[in-house]
């Protein structure tokens, strides 16, 4: 048994490091064949974990949260190599969604059991996500937030996205899709294969990573007072009730704009814009450990 842990030195606020450092003479002692990894940017998490799977190690163990995840597994997706989630992030949602629990001890004790998953991968454009893309005010929100020196957690995400959504100013989207022919004004969009993001706003409640979809959920433009309204329904995953919003499950999609729109996946700035296709991946990524979330 190969294993490649990488580990983002950044991730939890900077305390990954020495929490990971308290469970290595654990681990070594169950995985006798370690190479430790520290990331040095977002390209070289992918380019470990690429290189990793081009080797044939048969594991790759990632420390962090949702950013650090989403990076490690696009250099993994199509390949043998598994992944293992060793949570130390501050949303943690990907680990959650595929039965992991957030502790890191415990998580560790399910990995170490060796059971594999296959779940579902997004693919947008040429990159790979696994937990949401987002299209709209979502941008403007994660700016801001990477400018915070606030600590991260569902209550600085949710705080920002308030304070966005009071003077964002929606932009006209085309979607096409199964079942789905919607052109308007949007405050956001999200296309999940996981039924949370951001520390836990249950954007997609009902979402799984292994049904071979990915959930549409479109807030369009509405009145302020209904705007505020629907995000305290989102909070309570109770959005979906309202005949405004658009939710749909979709093998495929074609997002495009009368102006290219920034496009974010997995709570990660990109340089994708539309226009863009969208779609799923079935059991494209092996996962170590856990049942699905649903």
């Amino acid at each position: 048994m190969r294993t490649r842990i990488i580990l983002n030195p950044t991730a939890g606020a900077g305390r990954a490091a020495k929490r990971l450092q308290a469970l290595r003479p654990w681990l070594e002692n169950h995985w006798r064949h370690i190479d430790w990894q520290l990331s040095r940017s977002a390209q070289h998490l992918t380019d470990l974990a690429a290189e990793a799977a081009q080797a044939n190690y048969d594991q790759v163990i990632v420390a962090g949260g949702d950013g650090t995840v989403h990076f490690v597994a696009n250099g993994l997706v199509g390949s043998r190599t598994a992944l293992g989630i060793l949570p130390l992030g501050t949303g943690n949602d990907i680990v959650v969604n595929v039965g992991l629990p957030r502790n890191i001890e415990a998580a560790a004790k399910i990995l170490l059991q060796g059971r594999l998953h296959s779940f579902d991968v997004a693919q947008a454009g040429n990159r790979f996500y696994y937990c949401v893309l987002g299209i709209g005010m979502d941008t403007l929100a994660l700016q801001r937030i990477n400018a915070s020196r606030l600590p991260r957690g569902i209550l600085m995400y949710s705080g920002y996205a308030l304070r966005t959504l009071l003077d964002y100013q929606p932009q006209r989207l085309t979607v096409q899709g199964d079942g789905i022919q919607f052109r308007d004004r949007i405050t956001f969009a999200a296309v999940a294969n996981t039924a949370t993001y951001a520390g836990g706003i249950p954007i997609a409640p009902g979402a799984r990573v292994d049904d071979g979809y990915l959930d549409v959920c479109i807030i369009p433009k509405m009145p302020l007072l209904k705007s505020l309204g629907c995000f305290v329904r989102l909070m309570k995953a109770n959005h979906v009730q309202m005949p405004e919003v658009v939710f749909q499950p979709s093998r495929t999609l074609q997002l495009t704009s009368d102006t290219p729109l920034p496009i974010t996946l997995d709570g990660e700035l990109t340089n994708l814009t539309t226009p863009l296709t969208v779609k799923v991946l079935p059991k494209a990524l092996s996962i170590l450990g856990g049942t699905p979330r649903g």
